[in-house]
């Protein structure tokens, strides 16, 4: 079994992660938001807060007409932002 290292830079590759499938219009959106929900566990406070801002940001765009997705896309982004909002974080 590999045992993962659950540190700033770990938790930072998966913050890259988000902002790399953000607009994508591919599998990796769905599978994204679906790795970050089910390990809950690893999010922080700061990786939190950087998830929203950038799912926030990206949606303000989007419904500005300022980059486009498919609607299955977008149900993923306002649906992971919600999840994220709701989230509440034990781990600092």
């Amino acid at each position: 079994m590999i045992e993962l290292k659950l540190d700033y830079v770990f938790r930072d590759m998966i913050i890259s992660a988000l902002r790399y499938a953000l607009g994508r219009r591919t599998y990796i959106t769905a599978e994204t938001s679906e790795f970050i929900i089910e390990n809950k566990a690893i999010i922080d406070n700061r990786m939190k807060q950087v998830m929203l801002r950038d799912l926030k940001d990206y949606l303000e765009r989007r419904n500005k007409g300022f980059t486009t997705d498919d609607k299955c896309d977008y149900e993923v982004w306002i649906n992971l932002y919600d999840w994220l909002n709701n989230l509440e974080v034990t781990n600092d």
